[in-house]
């Protein structure tokens, strides 16, 4: 039998059929039509916006066109995260055992795929295998224990959250038999030229939508039963360990490549979303309200590279972080809230994290631009103004910093609040735009001296002095005998052995290597020795300004409150709590704490 075939609606058709023939007739009342609507105002389908065109996505991986906007509501996640960085596991995996270095994860049973297939450890096993010869060494081993467990070894023991993120920080997207040939291609491949051809074949040969639907490859409540060109539906999948607890049994997606997010809303077509509805152009029906909005661990940030002789000043970067309207870009720019405290965490990981003591403590530069202050730094590092106004250092050069940012909207406008401050001050500063085919090569390669970015603030990743990410510190050191990273920061950091004492003399600061603080932090030890490292990093972040940061992103949800029963939280970040993917209202819906208002 087609899976999905049972519970036959009208006529003998198949509930797919059914639901295909509906959408032809709905698809073309729902142009201009404003007498209410089965689908669009029914609180037992909920609307959210597909932003991808249908023929051209392709599921998987290591798919080019994978719907990272959408795939999580296909499947089970393996474990959730809150906005504070709690992560929890999900349903489909039954615990996770971490001793030393080893994790061993066991999957529960009683979960199958839609085309009545099994859910199991080798599922994800496959997954594993494959990425590590598409992605190359993780740092850890896998092996498939049983048809329920897998056991993961790791270089080092690590802390249980980089352990979890690890072992089962995902989903259960991969059924074994789909991808097993693939895993066997790769393994036959014999030399490194031809492991890359297969690869770049499994990246344009993942399944499309319809293949997806019709093999049944996904395993998560909702099942996928029709595809067309202006809309998914989605439907209850029965067999699900949580069918009975989910409340709303059909989703559909307008396509937004067909209208705009914007008129959908307007429409009242969509019934819940990311985000800020304030940030929506045109008008939000009534029946449309913000649930919840809160700080995430993300945002922008400027990179600065120290090799530059400049920046490799500290009074220069605080003259910096003193000179830039940090309040107006982030104002131009919608980015969320001004960061206020320099540490290298966002907002909600400085909270978790830092004893109240510490952040106390911690020295607050201005938010709002004071050149004065400004200008106080950069006397107190050897340097003063020449006849023209400009800066001139010891060695009597210019400051000339080289400003890059992708040529996106809202980047632009920043950096353009940026070089205007550093000019007027008197710095050289010259701009480059980034397209995107080359914006992630030229970050990567360090081609500038400062470039507008995006940060990630959870400690176990802007802490990773092993990495050479960005969005953390950018280090890329694992060898203890390393002086510097790759944009010339220093692995044995000098530290205030006062929080904030950001005018300490020598006597009154230690040396510290960050490459052994990031090993206390990553390793398994107990809160207080994990918070006393972190605290530790947060101080010498605040004193040297490694990077500095600008904008905490704020993220929120919104939803029809008409039709739909919303839960209540105590505390507004319990909304974004989320899968893969990032999507709180996927997580919400699937776990049936969304409901019908009404029997509808």
């Amino acid at each position: 039998m087609e899976p999905g075939s049972e519970g036959r609606a009208g006529g003998g058709l198949t509930r797919r059929a059914y639901l295909a023939a509906l959408g032809a007739g709905a698809a073309g009342s729902l142009a201009g039509c404003t007498e209410p609507n089965e689908i669009v105002d029914s609180p037992r389908v909920f609307g959210f916006q597909f932003p991808y065109v249908p023929e051209n996505v392709h599921v998987g991986p290591w798919s080019s066109s994978d719907p990272a906007a959408f795939y999580s509501v296909l499947f089970e996640a393996e474990s959730y995260t809150t906005p504070g960085g709690d992560r929890r596991l999900g349903d489909v995996v039954e615990s996770v055992d971490i001793d030393g270095d080893t994790a061993t994860v066991t999957y529960a049973d009683g979960y199958t795929w839609w085309s009545g297939d099994p859910v199991t450890a080798r599922d994800a096993w496959v997954e594993e295998r494959i990425a590590s010869f598409v992605g190359g060494d993780d740092g850890y081993g896998v092996d498939l224990r049983d048809e329920r467990t897998l056991r993961y070894r790791f270089e080092r023991p690590l802390d249980r959250p980089l352990a979890l993120a690890a072992a089962a920080g995902g989903a259960v997207r991969t059924r074994a038999d789909r991808y097993e040939p693939w895993l066997d291609r790769l393994r036959e491949a014999g030399t490194d030229e031809r492991r890359s051809e297969v690869v770049a074949e499994l990246r344009t040969d993942s399944p499309g939508l319809e293949t997806l639907a019709d093999e049944g490859l996904g395993c998560g409540p909702y099942e996928l039963v029709e595809v067309s060109i202006n809309r998914l539906m989605l439907e209850r999948y029965d067999d699900h360990p949580r069918a009975d607890e989910v409340a709303v049994p059909r989703l559909w997606f307008p396509v937004v490549q067909s209208m705009s997010v914007e008129n959908l809303i307007d429409k009242g077509w969509l019934d819940g979303g990311n985000g800020l509805l304030a940030d929506q152009r045109g008008s939000p029906p009534g029946n449309l309200e913000q649930l919840a909005t809160y700080p995430t661990d993300s945002g922008t940030k400027l990179v600065l590279d120290w090799r530059d002789p400049h920046l490799g000043r500290r009074p220069v970067r605080r003259a910096l972080l003193s000179v830039v309207p940090v309040d107006q870009i982030v104002d131009v720019a919608d980015w969320g809230e001004p960061i206020e405290l320099q540490t290298g965490l966002s907002a909600p990981a400085a909270r978790r994290w830092l004893p109240d003591e510490v952040r106390e403590r911690l020295h607050r530069y201005p938010v709002e631009a004071d050149e004065a202050t400004a200008a106080e730094y950069m006397r107190a590092g050897g340097y003063s103004r020449d006849d023209n106004g400009d800066w001139r250092g010891p060695d009597g050069e210019r400051p000339a910093i080289r400003i890059a940012t992708p040529v996106w909207s809202d980047y632009v406008s920043a950096t353009e609040v940026v070089a205007s401050s550093l000019s007027r001050f008197g710095f050289d500063v010259e701009t480059d735009r980034l397209t995107n085919s080359n914006v992630y090569s030229a970050v990567s390669n360090h081609t500038h001296d400062v470039v507008v970015w995006s940060f990630d603030g959870d400690p176990y990743s802007v802490y990773d002095v092993t990495g050479d990410g960005a969005t953390a510190i950018g280090y890329g050191v694992d060898d203890p005998g390393a002086e510097a990273g790759s944009r010339g920061k220093p692995v044995a950091a000098s530290v205030p052995r006062t929080p904030g004492a950001v005018d300490a003399p020598d006597g009154e600061r230690r040396t510290v290597d960050l490459l052994d603080t990031w090993r206390t932090i990553e390793a398994p030890n107990d809160r207080e020795t994990t918070v006393d490292a972190i605290a530790t990093f947060a101080t010498w972040w605040n004193d040297a300004l490694p990077d500095i940061y600008l904008g905490n992103s704020v993220d929120g949800l919104w939803g029809n409150t008409r039709d739909f029963e919303w839960p209540a939280h105590d505390d507004d970040r319990e909304y974004g709590t989320a899968g893969p993917g990032d999507q709180p209202v996927f997580h919400m819906l699937k776990h049936g704490a969304i409901r019908p208002a009404t029997d509808g």
